[in-house]
């Protein structure tokens, strides 16, 4: 998953490494983080695997933001991430080569598992670096056509059923799906208008995934 990541966002998203991208994503993910926080609230060791500009990670608290660690394949991405926090915890490695010497609490990882070139090693190396109880919560888009096309680094666009699967034979005891849909541009206007929809919907721009939590 190292290739092709090189100015990433740039080409993707027209970011500017700028504060801009945080906003943005904080408008984006509101609803999501807050409907993710009613299942489970950040605490313990932290690992985001692909973790942009930081986004995620100012949605945390100063606590958890001290237990938190981020690997990004972007490296303006991670340069501006760590400059603007005024931290070192955002690493520009992939999943695949980052090396621990110790266990999480918990793995996020949103929007990602479809990106990975071996889902099963994938999931299994996060099995490997969560502890005994621990949690993985990510998403992945639901594989409609267009959300395969979405992203030329899209490898894996595969059915929640699929992932379940996939996580309860690569380590997990637990797996647990949940649909996510958002209207198109609402968060453009208010952060609150991206309403979450527990269901997923084929329309153009809709945005829909859906919501994995397992548990090591």
């Amino acid at each position: 998953m190292k290739n092709n990541y090189k100015n990433y966002f740039k080409e993707h998203y027209k970011s500017t490494s700028s504060e801009k991208d945080i906003l943005n994503y904080q408008k984006w993910f509101y609803s999501q983080y807050r409907f993710i926080e009613s299942k489970i609230k950040p605490a313990g060791n932290i690992l985001e695997i692909r973790s942009g500009f930081g986004g995620f990670y100012s949605f945390l608290s100063k606590t958890n933001q001290k237990n938190y660690l981020g690997l990004e394949l972007d490296a303006d991405a991670t340069n501006f991430a760590n400059f603007h926090f005024k931290s070192e915890v955002f690493l520009n490695k992939s999943l695949e080569e980052f090396e621990s010497k110790g266990k999480f609490d918990i793995v996020y990882a949103f929007e990602v598992l479809e990106h990975l070139d071996n889902p099963m090693f994938g999931i299994e190396k996060i099995s490997s670096l969560l502890e005994n109880g621990g949690l993985f919560v990510g998403t992945s888009p639901y594989p409609y056509k267009k959300n395969v096309l979405a992203d030329n680094t899209h490898n894996f666009i595969l059915h929640p059923e699929n992932w379940k699967r996939l996580f309860l034979n690569n380590g997990f005891n637990n797996a647990e799906i949940y649909p996510m849909s958002f209207f198109p541009l609402l968060w453009r206007i208010n952060k609150k208008l991206n309403i979450q929809l527990s269901f997923y919907i084929p329309l153009k721009y809709f945005i829909s995934t859906c919501l994995i939590i397992g548990k090591k």
